[in-house]
């Protein structure tokens, strides 16, 4: 594994608003003496919690195949490309499926390093931090590939070509390290020292928030596995352990977002607003992908045909908000010039909400829909209506959308005249995730198929009509871990599911 970065480089780094992220894999070596390995681990978190958000619901690959899949955004025809997502077919140099795996193993590295150096150093905060990230990074690889490397992972030359583990048996290790990191907030509320709290960029230092971060990533790990039989007693005692911390989960303002300080300069630009919004210009220069990513016609259609309120947030009207209308595209048909985006819907002012946005990486927002469904299911204790309704409350409130109240008692978000509550609660969450964590969607909706009528393609390259149902692992492992990637067998988008993903 290479090195850290020295500290004055880090040091650098911190000064320049630590936008960029380590460049290291698992199986990465380098050995040059002339730069030191004891970094100081409140750099490195700095850095490391940038690096997540820049890679993960700041990056363009947590959205280019997941956003037009789950039917909330399209292509537009100012660019010729796309064909893989069109046609469901890639192969194992998709270049965001490589991306995604490269990068989140580099992050974990980071994570890693801050929890040995805070045991060595005996800063229980770091220790937690770490485990808690850890956890949100390893499960985003288990919903994306499956069984990865995990318990090899992470040991520089000591195992240079990792074996897979289980999908399963991570998330169980995954559940018992949250366990230890929100024990650990809870024993060290208040008591987060003021130096340490400055390499925080998401909540400050602040344990008891963290702990809740903690608990509700957690709750989102049990209630994915609720379809598969038999897993009940299991998911029920988990939460036994949630409940005895005491911290409970995220709640209204509570979100996870990190910012360590984004403005509208070259290079510090928050991570989606640098990726979809504009450059420092301003709206005259939109960037490549601001152009690239128009709205899908199957949301807009769902937004308007239930007077949504939160449509002029997500979406602009056509020609970036220069027309009077609204315009989607079907997914499938390769673009041609009716697609452009002066003719289609750009991504709305309620996710691009300027260069200084934090970036959410686990909102209050998912965090009610998950207790919602929770509770729905019995998991949990709590009025499921009222997580339900807060929910979509703070859906409302994120993107700055107006008539809450009216829109919950309209047909489409109405508690009392649903007759499938679940349903419901998931019909709800498809609407309220847009653009927020859309691969948090895609899970849903392999997991449960809600929406059902999300648009399969019909791109004449699509020999199979079917959302894939995971990734494929990056060439790279064939290349370097042979023996281990070979050992999972023959992999297909199409059929080799995630293990909690059995409907």
């Amino acid at each position: 594994m290479q090195k850290l970065k020295n500290k004055t480089a880090l040091i650098g780094i911190a000064a320049l608003l630590l936008l960029g992220a380590c460049k290291k894999s698992y199986l990465d070596i380098n050995t040059n003496v002339n730069k030191p390995t004891d970094v100081t681990p409140g750099l490195v978190l700095t850095n490391a919690l940038n690096s997540t958000a820049k890679n993960t619901t700041g990056s363009i690959n947590f959205y280019q195949f997941a956003s037009a899949w789950i039917g909330y955004w399209n292509y537009s025809g100012a660019v010729s490309a796309f064909a893989e997502e069109r046609s469901y077919q890639f192969t194992t140099n998709y270049g965001v499926l490589t991306s995604i795996w490269a990068n989140l193993y580099h992050n974990l590295e980071d994570y890693d390093y801050v929890e040995k150096k805070g045991i060595a150093i005996n800063n229980p905060f770091y220790v937690a931090v770490a485990k808690t990230m850890k956890a949100y990074d390893f499960q985003n690889l288990v919903d994306i590939y499956g069984n990865i490397p995990y318990s090899q992972a992470l040991k520089s030359t000591a195992v240079i070509r990792p074996g897979y583990d289980k999908a399963q048996d991570i998330y169980e290790d995954l559940a018992k390290q949250l366990d230890t990191a929100a024990n650990m907030f809870k024993a060290n509320a208040g008591k987060v020292s003021s130096a340490d709290g400055a390499f925080d960029i998401m909540y400050k230092g602040d344990a008891g928030k963290w702990g809740k971060f903690a608990n509700t990533l957690k709750l989102r790990l049990l209630v994915r596995q609720s379809e598969i039989p038999g897993r009940e007693t299991y998911i029920r005692a988990e939460i036994a352990k949630i409940n005895a911390n005491g911290l409970g989960y995220i709640g209204v303002g509570e979100t996870g977002s990190v910012n360590p300080g984004y403005n509208n300069s070259a290079g510090k630009q928050n991570p989606f607003w640098a990726t979809f919004g504009y450059s420092p210009l301003g709206k005259t220069a939109p960037t490549d992908n601001h152009r690239y990513y128009i709205a899908s016609e199957y949301a807009i259609n769902f937004y308007q045909n239930n007077n949504d309120p939160r449509l002029g947030k997500l979406y602009t009207t056509i020609n970036d908000g220069k027309g009077t209308t609204y315009s989607g595209s079907p997914f499938g048909p390769t673009a041609n010039s009716g697609d452009n985006p002066e003719f289609k819907s750009a991504i709305g002012t309620g996710l691009l909400k300027g260069a200084d946005m934090g970036q959410p990486l686990l909102t209050d927002v998912e965090s009610f829909f998950i207790q919602a469904e929770a509770a729905q299911r019995t998991y949990i204790n709590g009025n499921t209506r009222a997580l339900y309704e807060s929910a979509v409350q703070q859906s409302f409130a994120y993107l700055g959308a107006d008539n809450v109240a009216a829109y919950l008692k309209s047909d489409v978000a109405n508690w009392d005249v649903a007759a499938d509550k679940l349903k419901l609660i998931m019909t709800q969450k498809w609407a309220g995730m847009n653009g927020l964590n859309d691969m948090e969607s895609w899970a849903d909706y392999r997991r449960l198929n809600i929406p059902a009528d999300i648009p399969i393609s019909n791109n004449p390259a699509a020999s199979v009509r079917k959302v894939p149902v995971r990734l494929l692992y990056p060439q790279s492992e064939y290349n370097y871990n042979p023996d281990n990637v070979l050992s999972q067998g023959t992999i297909s988008q199409f059929t080799s599911r995630i293990f909690w993903d059995i409907n």
